[in-house]
């Protein structure tokens, strides 16, 4: 896929979509690589049309990853796509960037069916954290993700990550982390952003359960005022907090 940089609310993991969702152990392959595009105002048909048609010649070329799709749900930006794959480490990215070298009518293909049509692109990498993560391959399959993106302060990584280390060995360790209590952390590779993504089947997995975390904290650390104070010092370094839902577009993704 072409580069470009245009700055626009992603996560992680979509800061962290998995295309292959793997469990803890499945470490160190921890790495996501995201495109997201947007296309030009009077070009939305030939996009979708040319993207569809460009995820299909992949498939039929054997592209050792796989590309997902994804829309967002929610604000005023709602024509960005997002397109990722997951999960490799960074030897793979070689390995990867030799085939797409030997298997160049891939990016001819792009340049002449999608390329036209965009408005503008942007290209992330993600880091995920899967000792702070609980997420399994046989769960799902999952069709919306609720991706939290923290903006951090200059200087203050160190302490949102011991705060987020905490938080998620405590959920791991007393009784959370079950397979109606899916999540990832991830972080976004040169700059300061970190994710967390809860998935959901469908939209009633989006119902509020009986108990919320914070009072399953509270009853972990003996008080509430014990609970706030772990979260404030998650939320002390964030600059900037934003939420989006991603959907999967399957139309739009390759086949797996």
């Amino acid at each position: 896929m072409p580069q470009s940089i245009r700055s626009m609310f992603v996560f992680a993991v979509l800061s962290v979509f998995l295309a292959a969702p793997l469990a803890a152990q499945d470490a160190p392959h921890r790495l996501s690589e995201m495109w997201t595009m947007v296309p030009k105002a009077d070009q939305s048909k030939d996009f979708y049309d040319g993207l569809k048609a460009h995820m299909e010649m992949r498939a039929e070329l054997g592209d050792p990853r796989t590309w997902d799709a994804y829309t967002p749900m929610l604000g005023d930006e709602l024509n960005i796509v997002g397109v990722r794959s997951c999960c490799f480490n960074w030897a793979d990215m070689d390995a990867y960037r030799k085939w797409s070298e030997e298997n160049s009518a891939v990016n001819d293909h792009f340049q002449s069916h999608v390329a036209p049509h965009v408005e503008s692109y942007a290209h992330y990498i993600d880091e995920i954290s899967w000792v702070n993560s609980n997420w399994k391959s046989d769960w799902g399959p999952y069709r919306f993700f609720g991706a939290t993106q923290f903006k951090l302060k200059p200087g203050h990584a160190g302490t949102f990550d011991a705060a987020r280390d905490k938080i998620s060995q405590i959920a791991i360790n007393q009784g959370w982390a079950t397979e109606e209590h899916p999540w990832i952390w991830s972080r976004q590779v040169g700059s300061l952003t970190e994710s967390i993504v809860v998935p959901y089947r469908n939209f009633a997995d989006m119902e509020p359960g009986e108990q919320n975390f914070f009072d399953f904290l509270s009853n972990v650390l003996g008080s509430d005022e014990a609970a706030d104070a772990l979260f404030k010092d998650l939320t002390s370094g964030v600059e900037e907090q934003s939420y989006q839902i991603w959907e999967l577009n399957e139309s739009l993704s390759m086949d797996r």
